[in-house]
């Protein structure tokens, strides 16, 4: 559930779950009051009750009044009971009620000692009853009473009347009571049904938050293998999702460079130990000149021409480097034009074709494609990775004698695949995954020989921007053959130019 929506729903119970319960608080208050103040029976509706302090007194004093009409009306002479009248009145204290019998126009009873002559002057006359209806006469000055009369006949034939006089003001400490608990209620209710609201806040945003502020502070500390727990499926769990991918991100980001690093040092240190050794025999070769050590012309042009042969070596490296640092800048210049490859690969075994010879290697070019078959190339990267892959296959010849190289061109339906074969000491089947990684060299032999470990990485850079695919095949001590591919030029290329 989206975030929103949960926000528009917290609003429901927020305002309706405390009404709710504030109303029905406040329904079961006053009856419980009422019930527990005025325990004696009278039909009391609770709720208008507790809005109205009359009606409440009057239904009270109601089953009262009706037993006092009853007896009104069969035998009034039980009003003369003295005993009678006192457990009537005793009942009606409970309700901040007494009795007053008058007889005549004089008062015979009055069932409190407390002074209300004021109220009970203004009392009615004989024959002025109300009694036909349960109700009273209201009287607000001096005081609040209310008052219910029933006339009857003494037996000696004076006019009686009993009357129920119910102090108002008494009522007030009671429903204040009650008011106080009302409000009480309000208060633990608005808390309750916050505590609850806060909770659920807390469980549906807060956590999370706290979950991925812990996911933060654990990166800043440097652990970038631990995922921040994803609660709920809506815009905060995407974002805890989106930090675990940041993680892993950035974990593969640190490793990445940190590998480079490695790389970088390692290379540093193949470099300076692969500059080394052509320096040393350039510098020894050149004493050797200065000292009068070459005395023949022949001896002169074999070590001249060591020198130079040192110097190109040593050019060769730096060239690797240099093309290396563009390859982590990915500002490897390329200019694409289309090329015959058989013309191309003619040109190139010409130049290759000599090298090879003065390395003791012998080679062989076939060419199985149509003529005239084109490719989209850059064709000084493109011969930057023919002589690579030769450059290889001439360090890791053997020592059988004279080695074979083997160039053939394969024409696909959509590519042409160069094959490039030697018949040095291979590679085994555990090392041949990772020759293309950069800085690999298989074994101790294969090391020994020298160079920097970036030629195939190089070239499969280069292969991979041309669009190709690059890949080997060996086998230890028989050889190793290097693939590569590149695209046709076909006739809808032609048109698109």
């Amino acid at each position: 559930m989206k975030v929103v929506n949960k926000i528009r729903i917290i609003f429901l119970p927020a305002i309706v779950l405390p009404l709710t319960l504030i109303v029905i608080s406040i329904a079961i208050l006053s009856f419980s009051y009422t019930k527990s103040i005025y325990s004696t029976g009278g039909n009391v509706n609770t709720l208008d009750s507790f809005v109205n302090t009359t009606q409440t007194m009057n239904a009270l004093t109601s089953d009262t009044f009706e037993e006092i009409k009853r007896i009104a009306r069969e035998a009034p002479e039980t009003f003369e009971n003295s005993d009678y009248i006192e457990k009537v009145n005793a009942a009606l204290r409970r309700k901040d009620s007494y009795l007053v019998v008058r007889k005549d126009s004089e008062l015979i009873y009055r069932g409190t000692t407390e002074e209300h002559a004021e109220v009970e002057g203004m009392l009615p006359k004989y024959g002025s009853t109300i009694s036909s209806e349960d109700s009273g006469i209201l009287i607000g000055e001096p005081e609040n009473f209310l008052i219910k009369q029933q006339d009857f006949v003494f037996r000696d034939s004076s006019e009686g009347t009993i009357f129920i006089l119910t102090d108002l003001d008494n009522i007030t400490p009671h429903f204040r009571k009650i008011i106080v608990q009302i409000i009480l209620s309000v208060i633990l209710i608005l808390f309750m049904t916050s505590s609850l609201l806060t909770w659920y806040m807390y469980y549906e945003f807060v956590r999370p938050i706290n979950l991925l502020k812990d996911g933060t502070d654990r990166i800043r500390e440097g652990d970038l293998d631990t995922d921040v727990e994803v609660l709920n499926k809506d815009e905060i769990g995407d974002l805890c999702a989106s930090f675990n991918e940041m993680r892993v991100e950035l974990k593969k980001s640190i490793n990445d460079r940190l590998r480079y690093e490695e790389e970088t040092r390692e290379l540093i240190s193949n470099i300076s130990h692969d500059l080394k050794t052509p320096l040393t025999a350039i510098k020894g070769y050149s004493e050797a000149i200065m000292d009068g050590v070459a005395a023949t012309p022949e001896k002169m042009e074999r070590y001249i021409k060591t020198i130079y042969n040192k110097a190109n070596d040593m050019d060769a490296l730096l060239n690797e480097l240099s093309i290396a640092s563009k390859i982590d800048c990915n500002t490897i210049p390329y200019n694409f034009i289309k090329i015959d490859i058989e013309a191309y690969f003619n040109d190139c075994m010409e130049e290759i074709g000599s090298d090879l010879e003065q390395k003791n290697m012998d080679f062989a070019f076939f060419n199985y494609c149509e003529r005239h078959c084109f490719v989209m190339a850059d064709p000084e990267q493109l011969k930057r990775v023919i002589t690579n892959i030769i450059s290889n296959a001439c360090k890791y010849s053997g020592s059988r004698g004279k080695g074979h190289v083997n160039i053939r061109l394969k024409e696909m339906e959509t590519y042409i695949q160069v094959e490039i074969e030697d018949d040095g000491i291979g590679i085994s089947a555990k090392d041949l995954p990772n020759i293309f990684n950069r800085l690999y060299r298989a074994d101790e032999s294969r090391s020994s020989s020298g160079g920097s470990g970036l030629g195939l990485s190089i070239s499969k850079k280069i292969i991979e921007d041309h669009g190709g695919h690059i890949w080997a095949s060996s086998k230890l001590h028989t050889g190793t053959t290097i693939y590569f591919t590149l695209n046709k030029v076909t006739e809808e290329d032609e048109e698109y130019e």
